[in-house]
């Protein structure tokens, strides 16, 4: 996997994929781009397959599935096997985890997204670096009362299952010394400034999993997606730091990924907006201006240190 030493990843989240569908105008006035859905991810896939990359990793809402879009069950179904197609055909290996717009539309529930793309309801997976565990986090792990009880039967917030806890302690007991970075879609960690902060944005029993990076020294970097914006925050858990990271949505601005560059001694996180710079300004001018969503100029490209263990 490793290039002399060092270990490259494709991260992307919120692509809110839907072929033919119309844009999204939130209460705000903010545009979503979804009518340029097969631009942005062609775009988007020619970028990943040239960037040299060892690893491809989706945070979720590949879809307009759940509430909110009304997306039909037809066309979400369809989309998740024309989206399977498309990551599989890059040459890099790729893990594609759920968000809450994930779930059927109108059903409720995640079996539809795996039975497609692979992988088991409420469970993620781990992958071992030289240098790193990376731990990705499955935080649609609701049960069918959760979801019956939800508006639209989507829960946007995050639930994280007894069996996905057990399995995330067990592969952060068993990291042999190398640092852990954990991926996840709604957030563990409230975003720096607070500002529009709703429960929804984040994981419901939250507690339980930030426990666990008490527990744990090696848990060093959290990456979550979800809230479409950059944000660097480091915060201490029983005195020890731990970085937290927001990162952008494709579906409107700033229409980025984020390459992450793993070595023994940190995490490069640099920010990578697509080149369509007419696509990014409509989304970016939508509303009362959506430039805040791009975060500190300072965030584009970070270097953040792992500490020794």
């Amino acid at each position: 996997m490793a290039k002399d030493g060092l270990v490259s990843i494709g991260l992307c989240a919120d692509t809110h994929y839907w072929p033919g569908g119309r844009d999204y105008i939130t209460p705000d006035g903010t545009r979503q781009l979804q009518s340029s859905s097969e631009q942005l991810l062609t775009t988007l896939l020619d970028e990943l397959e040239n960037a040299d990359l060892d690893l491809v990793i989706h945070l979720g809402d590949l879809t307009c599935g759940g509430g909110t879009y009304d997306m039909p069950v037809e066309a979400f179904l369809g989309t998740l096997s024309t989206l399977h197609s498309a990551y599989h055909s890059l040459t890099t290996p790729v893990h594609l985890l759920p968000g809450n717009h994930d779930s059927t539309p109108g059903l409720g529930g995640w079996e539809g997204f795996h039975a497609i793309l692979g992988g088991q309801p409420g469970i993620g997976a781990t992958v071992d670096t030289p240098d790193a565990r990376l731990i990705l986090l499955n935080t649609q792990g609701h049960s069918r009362g959760q979801i019956e009880t939800a508006d639209d039967r989507d829960p946007v917030y995050g639930w994280v299952s007894e069996s996905e806890l057990a399995r995330v302690e067990a592969d952060l007991a068993s990291a042999a010394g190398r640092p852990v970075m954990i991926f996840m879609h709604q957030l563990l960690q409230p975003w720096s400034n607070r500002a529009g902060w709703r429960d929804f944005y984040g994981i419901a029993n939250a507690l339980a999993v930030r426990n666990l990076l008490r527990r744990y020294q090696n848990a060093q970097i959290v990456i979550q997606a979800h809230a479409h914006r950059l944000d660097v925050q480091t915060v201490l858990l029983d005195n020890h730091p731990r970085t937290f990271v927001v990162v952008p949505s494709l579906i409107e601005y700033p229409v980025a990924w984020v390459r992450l560059d793993i070595t023994v001694h940190a995490v490069r996180l640099r920010l990578q907006p697509l080149p369509l710079p007419e696509l990014r300004s409509a989304s970016q001018s939508s509303g009362e201006g959506q430039k805040w969503r791009a975060g500190r100029e300072e965030w584009w490209d970070l270097t953040i240190p792992f500490k020794p263990i």
